[in-house]
């Protein structure tokens, strides 16, 4: 007698075993018919707590940052929150010098500034960016860097979804000058040196 058996599927496996140990397991489980077009939020019959969360916003508020257990998907809107001109007016740390400024009459009609520092200066809808814009969807999260380094203006387009226009014209890198307009998304700045 024969120490292995051939499954239909042409695996070789002991004779001692019932059935092919290699071959998918046939189940009477039928899924649910879904529409697949769509990411969708499926709600499971057995909460499992080594999964991710969906969190409404009441349960949000209640959550200390820092203190989270597992990753959180919060599904409702994140209130705004207003800088004040005092805060902005604060030096940054680290002592980096003030080079320039962005002015926009698209987040409000009165006009508001944000202040370019040396180096580094991304600008995007995370609250992590440099420069938040919160009130444009079609501006990534970390849609654009200006980086000021030895007296010149650099840009670069960080693969943002809806691209980045310098003087109208669709721009992936390259130098600002003293007032030329940046378009992210539908909010357009004008771009002021301090030199």
């Amino acid at each position: 007698m024969s120490e292995f058996k051939l499954c239909k599927n042409g695996h070789y496996y002991q004779s001692t075993l019932e059935e092919c140990p290699y071959c998918p397991k046939p189940t009477n489980i039928r899924p649910a018919p879904m529409n697949i077009d769509k990411t969708q939020v499926v709600s499971p019959k057995v909460q499992d707590i080594d999964r991710t969360k969906i969190v409404s916003s009441e349960e949000l508020s209640q959550t200390q940052p820092g203190n989270l257990a597992k990753t959180q998907v919060f599904t409702g809107n994140i209130p705004q929150t207003t800088v004040s001109p005092q805060s902005r007016q604060q030096p940054v740390p680290g002592g980096r010098k003030l080079v320039g400024w962005l002015v926009s009459f698209t987040i409000d009609v009165n006009g508001v500034d944000f202040r370019l520092y040396e180096g580094r200066n991304t600008i995007g809808s995370d609250p992590a960016c440099d420069i938040v814009v919160s009130n444009d969807s079609a501006v990534s999260s970390k849609h654009l860097t200006i980086l000021n380094r030895m007296g010149s203006f650099k840009f670069k387009d960080e693969l943002s979804t809806n691209g980045t226009f310098i003087n109208e014209v669709f721009e992936e890198e390259g130098n600002l000058k003293d007032g030329d307009t940046i378009k992210i998304g539908a909010t357009i700045f004008k771009f002021r040196t301090v030199a």
